[in-house]
Parts: C-alpha cells; structure tokens; sequence
C-alpha cells in the first residue's frame, strides 16, 4: 500500500481500548508480508501485542501503540482520514497512528536487525508494553525509537524534535472522613464532601510550589475523581479522592506521596478541615503496572547522534531536543535501562475531535526511519 492509503486503512479500523484485535492482526499480516518473523501475543482475551524481527544481532526496536481513546463530539465519522490544508483528520491520525503506519513503510526494506512492538493499552494503563517487556522481547534491544506525538504542531518546517524523554505519572488515593447525621440538623454532621471540595483547592495550590526541572519543566498534580454520596436524607461520612502526579527528573512515587501527605496535615494543623479527629488518609493508588518514572536519554548517545545527523542532513537544519509533558510506553522502556526516545509526526488536537497530523511531517517520518534502519 501507498502511504496514505495505509494510513487511511488503519485508521479506518476502530481500535479503541480494549478494543484493538482487528487492527493488531491486520498489522501483523503486514509485518508477514514484509518479510518479519510475528507473534501475536495475547496478554488478555481477545487482547494482543504484535511482535515483530527480523535479521540477526542486536536490533533497533521501533515501538508503538495500537489503541485510541473512544471518539467524543465528532460531527463527521471519526474512522474516515480525510484531508484539508495539508492536514490528515481522524481519530488517532496523530496518536499515534500515523507512527505506526510509518514504521511499516520504513520498515519493508530493512536491511539490518529490526524488531518492531506494536501494543496495546498505551492509553490506559500501558498493559501491553508491560506484558511484552516481561516476555524477554526487548531484552537484546539497543535503541528504541517511538514515533509517538511530539508536542510540535507548528505546520511550518520540517519533522525534526527527537523528544529525548518524559515526565513520569503516578496516582494517589484520599480517603476523606466526615461524620454522618441527618441532614435536618446539618451543624450536628461534617459533610464528606465538603471536606473533599477543600482538599481539591489546596490541592491546586499545590502546582506553584512543585520541583521543576530545566528541560522538563514543573511537575503538577490534579484531582482527577471524587466519589461520594449519602443514603436518604443524611450527611455524606466519607468521600474517595484520586489524584494524578506528574513528576520531573529527581522525584519519586514516594517523594511524591510525602509532599500530598504533607499537605493534608498543614490543612488539619490549620482547621481548614473541620474533622479533627480524623485526618485524611493518603495512599499510592494500587494498579498492575508500575507508575512511570521521568526519564531522560542523553543526547550523545550514537542512537540519538545518528538519527539528528540523518536531519541535518536531509533538511539541511540542526535536530530539536523536547521532553514530552506526559507520560508513554517509552517510560516502561526506559525504566528498563534500554535507551529510548520519541520521534513523530507533527500534529495537534490528540484526544478530541479535532485531531489531525500533518501529511508532510507523515511522509518525512516515513523517510527519516528508513534511512536509519536501512
């Protein structure tokens, strides 16, 4: 396939999370047919990894992610790319199909050691990568390029931001206690939910006051979900908070969890909670994946250095160097000690309606990774 009708055909299959089955066997019969050695690797049912080699030694690893996020406010069909002013409109146009769709092209006439990882779940809690990274299939990588979103969406120029690494992600549990009454004599109970609504502003507070980072910037945190109600007319006792972190170069999940921690006994010191007798209790928020570290591959590395030559070279401009605000798969990867960067396309409006890639930065991807596996 040409490259636009590829792109078109991938993003013709919907491959919400969990729903990515059709589009990993499609991308699999593709890999085949280019000559690779693929697995489908289930990791749940009816949930696949494509994994992919070819040629002997220690390979490159050109990753990416399957999955979508589900489509929200389309006013056109979100499964058509269509075309307006040299930009590609479609769900996971930019993110990260576009990515994937160039590493198959890149890839058809590889001539060194190759393994390509095609995954699952990126979008939810990165079980794909996860599963993939136990299995052993990285394990004699040397180089890892991810042509994820670049957060580059000046149309103007040419594709060349190596994003040379992340902030890291981890979330936090609140358990918030009130004291039940009926709710006829509201000065008698300690509304739960209230006591919520305060910790969620002191929590925004938080954002001015977190490290930064020179290339990264600052770390921030939010309160991503409140849950709480009371039976018939009565008081609301308790209230679950979850809070989202992310974190730049020097914290940790725990570093992190101590500052939350912090916070809410400043706030029951001051009686900006008015339940004294019981302070909110703050946890890390269990899951099956490890949180994501920050982390930054170097820009000297031969892998790195290579691919800002090809660039230069091509465009006659120096590389960019970013760090991506949020967290990826290539977190996983790196916390693995495999050196890893993002490279794609230009774009915008991942995650809404709105999200398209450019045509040009598409088919510059395209050209960039075949030069550099070939």
């Amino acid at each position: 396939m040409e490259p636009i009708e590829l792109l078109s055909k991938i993003v013709s299959i919907d491959s919400v999370f969990p729903g990515e089955a059709e589009l990993a066997h499609f991308l699999a019969a593709q890999l085949e047919g280019a000559g690779f050695a693929v697995e489908l690797q289930e990791f749940q049912p009816g949930r696949y990894n494509v994994l992919a080699e070819k040629g002997e030694g220690r390979p490159v690893l050109l990753a990416g992610h399957m999955d979508t996020v589900p489509p929200h406010n389309y006013e056109r069909d979100p499964l058509k790319l269509e075309e307006m002013d040299g930009k590609l409109y479609g769900l996971g146009a930019y993110d990260m199909k576009a990515g994937i769709a160039a590493i198959v092209k890149a890839a058809e006439k590889t001539a060194r050691p190759v393994k390509i990882m095609f995954v699952s779940d990126e979008e939810n809690e990165s079980l794909g990568c996860y599963q993939a990274i136990k299995s052993g299939f990285l394990d004699n990588v040397e180089f890892v390029i991810v042509p994820e979103i670049s957060d580059v969406h000046e149309m103007a120029g040419h594709t060349r931001t190596i994003t040379l690494g992340r902030r890291g992600r981890s979330e936090y549990a609140i358990a918030v206690h009130g004291k039940g009454f009926h709710a006829a004599h509201l000065e008698r109970g300690i509304s739960a939910i209230t006591e919520a609504s305060a910790i969620a502003i002191e929590i925004e507070k938080m954002n001015s006051g977190l490290p930064s980072d020179p290339f990264m910037g600052r770390g921030d945190i939010f309160v991503r979900k409140i849950s709480a109600e009371s039976n018939s007319l009565s008081v609301p006792d308790s209230a679950d908070m979850v809070v989202s972190r992310h974190l730049v170069s020097g914290e940790t999940i725990e570093s992190a969890l101590d500052g939350l921690r912090k916070t809410m006994d400043s706030m029951h010191s001051a009686g900006l909670l008015r339940n004294q007798m019981k302070k909110p209790e703050v946890n890390i928020r269990k899951r099956d994946v490890p949180y994501l570290l920050p982390y930054l591959t170097k820009k000297e590395h031969p892998g790195v250095r290579r691919l800002a030559s090809i660039i230069e070279r091509k465009f006659g401009v120096p590389a960019n160097y970013n760090a991506g605000m949020s967290v990826a798969d290539e977190n996983l990867i790196a916390m693995q000690g495999i050196p890893v960067i993002s490279f794609g396309p230009i774009g915008d409006g991942e995650h809404s309606c709105s999200e398209w890639v450019s045509k040009n930065s598409y088919l510059e991807l395209i050209d960039i990774l075949q030069e550099f596996v070939a």
